[in-house]
């Protein structure tokens, strides 16, 4: 089965080879993927004392998801060297500037049997850590056959996907139950891996690691900000993060005839779409509703009336929710699915949001239960709740209250995720429930040297 699954993919790299080479967004890291490994980065992985923690992360939300984690292990077991693999260049290039000086970071390899063997020789990793939901039956299979563990921490399926394992249960059931571990979002994210995997796996709940990664910055650092951008005291700033093609247009309208209503208000809008490549695009939908585009990347701040704010730049958006009074969090007009509406709640923001919450349905749901998400359909509705949430100055206090309260009560993910790890890597006194028949994957060794390596699948 797992030989049929490597022609498939051979063959179906062969078919988008034009899109892999023209495709500016698709050749990020071609070579890598492919398995051909860049000599300093094998010379540096060569001379490691220990097997390291290889941590996948497909793009920048997940890579935020794991970072806390990847922290938390390299400061309990500094010695242990940590390999960080993303798939897109956006990740790529977060986790060089947050990760680059405790791991190794390269692109993850395309699920082809030479590709993985190669980096696998490579790496000879004590543990695979696969953040949140990719399934790549070759590596799998190749980490079961050198009986190197792999988990899945921070674990989700949305229910869209949920079907379509379910549809190809007996081909991708026998991939989960290769799995060593399981730690799952939320019992509802439990009972899809526990269906997959027919009950084998050992799995549990162990929350979000995204919400133990949302710290706020000090009172100091966002009054600065504040000053960076020419901010008043009495200025009102509506921050649309996350946003995806023609959210942008729908949070321009709202704004546009929220000025017409509140022209008392000194409102001030940020807009960061989430990829790059959406930059200069938003940018011209910005000037075409007619304000001004100024730029993070330029370090330019607001001067006029009319200036909309464009955060050009990945990883700032986090930080600059503690300069809203309320928050849009994209993806969820567009059909996304949604992306994390707890985090403007590190800063106590209210969450305007879409109906399409499919990705963050649990949260979403808790949030709802406590009204602490604003659900709108169009720009008439977000203009709606804007003006109702930007003219009470206790109502936005109440609400940020109620949503904070959640993502406090929601952490406690990392000291999980952590036990998880350890637990597999037979670092914790703790008796780890691995695995222990032909049916499900191999017991856990005890960690061999760097120059050991396992036999090849």
């Amino acid at each position: 089965m797992t030989a049929l699954y490597y022609i498939g993919i051979t063959l179906l790299l062969l078919l988008i080879w034009p899109v892999l080479i023209f495709s500016s967004k698709a050749r990020f890291g071609v070579a890598q993927k492919l398995g051909l490994i860049p000599r300093a980065i094998r010379a540096r992985l060569k001379a490691l004392s220990e097997r390291p923690i290889w941590f996948h992360s497909v793009s920048v939300g997940e890579f935020n998801a794991a970072l806390p984690l990847v922290k938390a292990i390299h400061e309990k077991y500094p010695q242990r060297p940590i390999v960080v693999s993303t798939t897109t260049g956006t990740g790529q290039k977060l986790a060089m500037e947050r990760v680059s000086e405790i791991a190794e970071v390269i692109y993850f390899p395309y699920d082809t049997f030479f590709s993985v063997k190669s980096w696998l020789d490579a790496i000879n990793p004590a543990l695979f850590v696969i953040v949140e939901t990719e399934m790549w039956p070759g590596l799998i299979s190749q980490c079961k056959a050198r009986n190197i563990p792999v988990v899945i921490v921070n674990g989700r399926i949305s229910p869209r996907s949920f079907k379509s394992y379910s549809r190809s249960k007996p081909f991708f059931g026998r991939y989960v139950k290769m799995i060593t571990r399981i730690g799952a979002q939320t019992e509802n994210e439990a009972e899809r891996y526990r269906a997959l995997s027919d009950g084998t796996v050992p799995l549990e709940t162990m929350g979000n690691l995204k919400c133990d990664g949302l710290v706020a910055k000090s009172p100091e650092e966002i009054a600065e900000l504040r000053k960076s951008l020419n901010l008043d005291e009495d200025d009102l700033v509506f921050i649309a993060g996350s946003t995806h093609e023609k959210e942008e247009t729908a949070v321009l309208s709202a704004y546009t005839k929220l000025l017409k209503k509140m022209p008392d208000r000194n409102i001030r809008l940020v807009i960061a779409p989430r990829h790059p490549q959406r930059f200069d695009r938003v940018a011209e939908l910005i000037k075409n509703a007619g304000f001004t585009t100024i730029r993070h990347s330029h370090s330019e701040r607001f001067k006029n009336d009319f200036d909309v704010y464009l955060i050009d730049s990945i990883g700032h958006l986090a930080t600059f929710y503690g300069i809203a009074d309320v928050a849009f969090v994209g993806g969820t007009l567009a059909p996304v699915g949604g992306h994390n509406v707890l985090e403007p709640y590190t800063y106590k923001v209210p969450v305007i949001a879409g109906p399409r919450l499919e990705k963050t349905r649990d949260f979403a749901r808790l949030l709802q239960d406590r009204d602490a998400l604003f659900v709108v359909k169009n720009d008439n509705e977000m203009t709606e709740q804007l003006e109702r949430l930007l003219a009470d100055d206790q109502l936005r206090l109440e609400i940020g209250n109620r949503g904070n309260k959640l993502l406090l009560d929601s952490q406690g993910a990392v000291k999980k995720g952590l036990s998880i790890l350890e637990e597999s890597l037979g670092l914790s006194n703790k008796s780890t429930p691995v695995i222990q028949s032909e049916k499900n994957s191999g017991t856990e060794k005890a960690p061999e040297s760097a120059n050991q390596r396992g036999v090849t699948a």
